[in-house]
């Protein structure tokens, strides 16, 4: 048991910026295994919380299916639909197949609650804070150790995993139609900076570059990545004219 509840309460005090909680993590035997852990427990516990959100505002939203036939009922009447109708007998059928493949597709793009979603987010959420957690991990540490940090690869992701502790506050969505989004990301940057200011002895200056340039490099590389898709794209196109 202990080896859950040591992470949680490291988790609990580095949320508060207790400074111990990150030299704890930072100078244990297995640092790795306990964020991994940590992150594990909180990933599911938000993606349960979620899941149950995603149900009570399933149950506080209209029904979807009536909204869509409403929906159609009134696009019927509108005068245009006779004109197409008379034109192409057949316009109606293939209106119809494609309006009920959009809103298969739509309602779930713009946030309508899904529960199918949420149930694959129970292995999807601590998935992906664990891949985020391993990546940011890595390039926060080859760049803190470029500007001068002491500390290991295993201390370096032990007290990144305490960043994922302000993640805790997305529980609250289990109160339908609550967004916490800015202040988790804002206080996970905070908690990254805090534990690799400690596990490195960096001064706060360096300390914050290492936290930010991870961030930084991944927004270069996309733009890169972007000028690359355009300028190909744009070549491939000039040589079909």
């Amino acid at each position: 048991m202990d080896g859950i509840v040591g992470p949680l309460r490291l988790g609990w005090n580095a949320l508060l910026f207790n400074e111990d909680a990150y030299e704890e993590m930072s100078g244990s035997a297995s640092p790795i295994v306990r964020g991994l852990i940590f992150i594990a427990v909180v990933g599911v516990v938000i993606a349960i919380c979620a899941f149950i959100g995603t149900g009570l505002e399933l149950a506080s939203t209209p029904n979807m299916a009536e909204i869509k036939d409403t929906v159609f009922f009134y696009m019927q009447q509108m005068p245009w639909w006779d004109i197409v109708a008379q034109e192409d007998p057949e316009a109606f059928a293939r209106f119809e197949e494609s309006f009920n493949r959009g809103w298969d597709i739509f309602p779930r793009m713009f946030g309508a609650p899904d529960m199918g979603s949420a149930a694959m987010g129970i292995i999807a959420i601590p998935l992906g804070l664990i891949i985020r957690w391993f990546f940011y991990g890595l390039l926060a540490y080859l760049f803190a150790r470029w500007l001068g940090g002491t500390g290991s690869l295993g201390a370096t992701l032990g007290v990144l995993a305490l960043a994922v502790a302000p993640q805790v506050l997305r529980v609250l969505t289990i109160i339908p139609f609550v967004q916490v989004g800015g202040i988790v990301a804002i206080w996970g940057i905070l908690v990254a900076y805090y534990g690799l200011k400690t596990a490195h002895d960096l001064p706060w200056t360096r300390a914050l570059w290492a936290t930010l340039l991870p961030f930084i490099l991944v927004v270069v590389v996309l733009i890169l990545l972007a000028c690359c898709s355009s300028a190909i794209l744009g070549v491939a196109l000039g040589g079909q004219s």
